[in-house]
């Protein structure tokens, strides 16, 4: 007779080495021979993952894998199959099945007899297969013993390893670690008394596991735990099992800390990481939270000196934590109350001082270690991401410019940036990743508008001094649409089509046969011949497709700046802040009225161009976007 309660001395994942025999013929081509090296654990419970190791093994799309046991538990015969777990090629496993448990646990022997490995691979008439002897102990449940902590202090948050033996694994049962004594808090002093206090252990394998330290255990004060320690396995269905008290147990709790603070240059919008340990993530459920408290000197760049100290300390809600060790916030800027924007990041100097988390569970609250450090608020920035919809891409087919289309998007970028160079203003194609602030527009293929519109700002009101700093142009607005406007926002490719004569055929007063020379060798449309892979750069027609590149480029790219003018809160014409557009016609102006922006000086051809800021739109983007 044996039980979980006798066996606990043998219950430690115990893994058998042997040697395959038993194959039947020559593995398929590409296919290892199979053999088995290596299996464990000798002492399962239902739900125990039976691991064996070696080669040849097969996944589910080029075969089958099969266990099968044949032996005996005292007087009776088992016999049993079933499918194994493909892991890789060297590496398969078998569940203990509830039925296989019920058969063997209830005649309290071990499972004394033969495991047979077998493997079918599709497409081949003869099998392979590998003969074991094993023993196999089925048990219950096992007594766990406890051994002890790893070394050395920990922090809220941290995985701690715990070590000893018969720990269950997440399929078998749940492994408890219950402590008993007493917590020792050095500020505020206090002595917090800790009796059956309960850690669920994640299992790697029945001698090692770990436990989160959460808030709920100690709270948030740093001290240290002294007592005893004891473990509890608990299966559905069965007795728990309990190891043995191990007195004299302690565990060191450090107070938090910020360790780093980066980048040291940041600007409005942007993400400020922080590191450190034993931060606590925002949990209303388990009352917990970390805040950023900083103390220190704000130095303007205009040369005024603003003081955070005491009472007067900032405290920042971190918007997103990795783990205990990682968290971020952005520096936004809001409206007070009186409607005025605010926050650290409007106003650009240069801040001297400390860096500290602040914990909170329940009613209690620990500021941790600080970290002095300097970092400067640069002037506002706004980044601009030039979303790239895969229906643009298509659309270059109807220009004859799929092959060239990345140089014509290049294009795009180097001459919205040109045109809000001297602002601070950025337009990137790829998703900003350090900035949780930024402004969007999309670039697609036909206008959803039905309008066959080049473009259109569909953000909500004009944002008079771009208090907005991430607006999306694109997309359906469903409130612009209620109030009478198009719904559909973005520039849209197919709409530059209009320009050729030839096509529009006399819709728009905006066509020009200029359009038709320069890109009518190109267009389907217009019987032309598309660009071929090798034509550029360096083939026959290389100068005419980067002048059709330069043209495109241009056309849209001057389109996406003005629809972005109109999103930064243009145009500001003096006497006039709502209007949104320059009045009249005034050449090279950039924010005119598109009836007023005619092609040669969209595309900058026959001596037209460059487009620019009135200078009331100069003055504007001076105010709200200075370069600094």
């Amino acid at each position: 007779m044996f039980s979980g309660q006798r066996l606990h001395l043998i219950l430690f994942p115990l893994m058998i080495a042997c040697a395959s025999c038993g194959t039947v013929e020559d593995s398929p081509e590409g296919v290892a021979d199979l053999a088995v090296t290596q299996w464990g654990p000798q002492t399962v419970m239902r739900g125990t993952p039976l691991t064996l190791w070696g080669q040849g093994f097969v996944a589910p799309h080029l075969g089958e894998m099969i266990v099968r046991f044949d032996g005996t538990v005292g007087n009776n015969r088992v016999l049993h199959n079933a499918e194994l777990n493909y892991i890789d090629d060297s590496t398969v496993e078998w569940v203990v099945s509830s039925e296989f448990f019920a058969e063997v646990v209830v005649l309290d022997k071990p499972f004394l007899g033969k495991m047979k490995i077998i493997r079918e691979v599709y497409g081949y008439a003869q099998k392979q297969s590998v003969e074991l002897n094993v023993t196999l102990y089925v048990v219950r449940n096992v007594q766990p013993q406890f051994t002890g902590f790893e070394q050395g202090g920990v922090w809220v948050g941290d995985s701690v390893a715990v070590s000893g033996g018969g720990m269950l694994t997440s399929e078998e049962g749940q492994t408890m670690l219950f402590l008993d004594g007493e917590f020792k808090v050095a500020s505020p002093p206090m002595l917090k008394p800790v009796t059956g206090v309960a850690f669920p252990l994640s299992v790697v394998d029945r001698n090692q596991a770990d436990f989160v330290l959460s808030p709920d255990k100690f709270g948030v004060y740093p001290g240290t735990f002294s007592g005893s320690a004891r473990l509890e396995n608990f299966v559905t269905g069965e007795a728990p099992e309990q190891s043995l008290d191990v007195p004299g147990i302690t565990l060191a709790v450090l107070p938090p800390v910020v360790e780093s603070v980066s980048p040291n240059v940041v600007r409005r919008g942007q993400r400020v990481k922080i590191t450190g340990r034993g931060f606590a993530p925002l949990d209303p459920v388990g009352e917990t939270a970390t805040l950023l408290l900083l103390q220190g000197v704000f130095d303007t760049q205009s040369g005024k000196e603003l003081n955070y100290l005491g009472n007067d300390a900032m405290l920042l809600f971190p918007e997103e934590f990795d783990n205990n060790t990682y968290m971020e916030f952005v520096l936004r800027v809001v409206l007070d109350v009186d409607g005025n924007p605010s926050g650290l990041g409007l106003i650009p100097g240069m801040f001297s001082g400390s860096a500290a988390p602040q914990l909170f569970f329940g009613g209690e609250t620990f500021i941790g270690d600080s970290l002095d450090f300097t970092i400067q608020v640069a002037p506002q920035l706004q980044m601009v991401y030039v979303k790239f919809l895969p229906s643009f891409d298509e659309s270059f087919h109807a220009f004859g410019l799929y092959e060239v289309r990345e140089a014509v998007k290049s294009k795009i970028l180097e001459r919205c940036n040109r045109d809000y160079s001297p602002y601070n203003v950025k337009f990137v194609n790829e998703r900003p990743e350090d900035y949780a602030e930024y402004s969007v527009i999309e670039l697609s293929g036909q206008d959803p508008n039905g309008a066959n519109l080049l473009g259109l700002d569909n953000t909500t009101g004009k944002d008079v001094n771009n208090l907005r700093f991430n607006d999306i142009v694109g997309g359906k607005n469903a409130e612009t649409e209620e109030q009478g406007y198009y719904a559909y926002g973005g520039v849209f490719l197919e709409s530059f089509l209009l320009f050729s004569p030839t096509i529009s055929a006399g819709t728009t007063s905006l066509a020009s046969p200029r359009f038709d020379d320069l890109l009518g060798d190109f267009i389907p449309q217009m019987s032309g011949n598309p660009v071929e892979p090798g034509d550029y750069p360096g083939g026959s027609r290389h100068a005419a497709i980067e002048e059709a590149i330069r043209l495109l480029g241009n056309l849209v790219g001057g389109t996406v700046a003005h629809e972005i003018g109109h999103s930064l809160g243009l145009a500001m014409v003096p006497g006039q802040p709502q209007e949104y557009h320059n009045m009249g016609d005034s050449p090279g102006w950039l924010m005119d009225a598109g009836n007023f922006r005619p092609f040669a000086e969209r595309a900058e051809i026959d001596g037209s161009g460059p487009e620019t800021f009135s200078p009331f739109n100069h003055d504007y983007l001076q105010t709200v976007l200075p370069k600094g």
